[in-house]
């Protein structure tokens, strides 16, 4: 749990920080590159899968390559979808209100999840809503982009 703590800290470091380049209080920048920035580069990064799918497309058209495009199309409805929800719950509000909505989120969904969390200095629901928002903004944000980079390569290279 001291991991997960300490990795937690650095992130609410380097956001500080970067709050602070731009101007910005803890919970604007926190709203900004969490909710906003991640997102964009996460929906660029999946809608240049489609582009490279595309391209492939106009070099000749073969069935697997109409596939993999109906394919990567389908792939981006959840992105799209996502950015909806985002947008309808988060981008309508004030970022001071967002940050405190998205904090109360992940409050409830890790509370939700009731993880098993064994720690000396541990509270019921603080713990777990440190993992959720590691996870969800660390781990399947990386694991997405990695994903999303994987697959441009083998639709460029391989297709």
């Amino acid at each position: 749990m001291y991991i997960i703590a300490l990795i937690f800290g650095a992130c609410c470091a380097l956001i500080e920080l970067i709050g602070g380049l731009f101007g910005w209080t803890y919970k604007e920048a926190c709203v900004y590159v969490n909710l906003y920035a991640q997102y964009a580069v996460l929906i660029l990064s999946s809608l240049l899968i489609v582009y490279v799918a595309v391209r492939k497309m106009m070099q000749g058209f073969s069935v697997g390559r109409l596939v993999v495009l109906v394919a990567t199309v389908l792939y981006n409805v959840p992105f799209v979808w996502l950015g909806v929800w985002l947008w309808n719950r988060y981008g309508v509000i004030s970022a001071e209100a967002a940050f405190d909505l998205c904090v109360d989120d992940l409050w409830a969904l890790g509370e939700r999840l009731n993880l098993p969390i064994d720690a000396v200095s541990y509270s019921a629901g603080w713990s777990e809503y440190h993992v959720v928002n590691l996870v969800i903004f660390i781990v399947i944000y990386l694991l997405v982009l990695i994903l999303n980079w994987g697959l441009k390569r083998i639709i460029k290279k391989r297709l």
